[in-house]
């Protein structure tokens, strides 16, 4: 009997590593990593009904695995702490407020607008905001709040729209096909635009976990990049690494207490050896 193995969608190697195998009550998901591009990856890979049919039901309120709670980072009292990540994450790259303000800005996986809230908090004018997501109740639930937002299959509405700023916050573990995301992408951006994206990095944190690497989430987190293998992957396309760094010790506050969750998080960012890293880019 022929036993199919799926390719890699990063960079088409068939060759691969069993690395790790979670469940929640739900789902069960393995990663291995891949012996051409040491990406890691779900192995096989969800199906694409199976993925919408999950993010459309009530995303927002799924509890993951381990500390990770969708219900609690959407909710209204854990908005002030999303905020301050996405300003400390903004400062980190050399992005400020007054260049944000005068931006027309694109964020890709959306969401419920939250990147777009906080965008709106700081006083940007809501004219120059566009939003995409997968999950058609993402959506509307952007477009309740005010936000320009289509679904990924309606994205040719923006189509000759061009922007100074694309943000993923979180989104490129949760694709498909990421790469072929980053370069349709480029459709957006006027010429020396950039793109900003933050997602999990696969490295030393990552080894050292094993299992207990909270960003292993059963169906949702597809992809998960070594920055190197990112970074390689974006320069063919025209993007220019400009800006690129990490936090964040995998160590949530339920598990690890202060001051060591503290202690731990800073080394992580000092030495660039983060569980997410964030990379700002530029184009031609």
């Amino acid at each position: 009997m022929e036993i199919f193995v799926e390719p890699c969608r990063v960079c088409g190697a068939i060759q691969q590593t069993f690395k790790v195998r979670k469940s929640t009550e739900t789902y069960t998901s393995n990663w291995v990593a891949c012996g051409g591009c040491n990406v890691q990856r779900i192995y096989p890979y969800p199906v694409d009904a199976e993925l919408a049919a999950y993010y459309n039901d009530k995303y927002l309120e799924k509890k993951c695995t381990g500390s990770v709670s969708h219900l609690l980072r959407f909710s209204p009292e854990y908005r002030p702490t999303v905020f301050n990540e996405y300003a400390q994450s903004v400062a980190d790259v050399g992005l400020t407020t007054a260049a944000l303000l005068k931006s027309r800005i694109l964020d890709f996986g959306c969401a419920d607008g939250i990147f777009l809230d906080w965008l709106r908090s700081l006083g940007a004018d809501q004219d120059q905001l566009r939003g995409i997501d997968i999950s058609e109740e993402m959506v509307e639930l952007a477009r309740q709040k005010g936000h320009r937002a289509v679904s990924v299959e309606a994205q040719a509405e923006f189509s000759g729209e061009k922007f100074d700023l694309v943000t993923l916050w979180d989104v490129l573990e949760h694709l498909s096909n990421p790469v072929e995301a980053l370069r349709n992408l480029t459709q957006f951006l006027k010429p020396g635009g950039h793109i900003l994206l933050q997602t999990p990095r696969i490295g030393l944190l990552s080894d050292a976990l094993g299992e207990s690497f909270e960003h292993y989430l059963p169906i949702e987190h597809i992809h998960l990049f070594p920055r190197e293998t990112l970074i390689n992957c974006m320069i063919p396309m025209g993007y220019r690494v400009t800006k690129a760094m990490s936090f964040g010790a995998n160590a949530p506050a339920a598990k690890i207490a202060r001051p060591y969750k503290s202690a731990y998080d800073r080394l992580a960012k000092l030495t660039d050896n983060g569980a997410t890293q964030v990379l700002l880019c530029s184009w031609q």
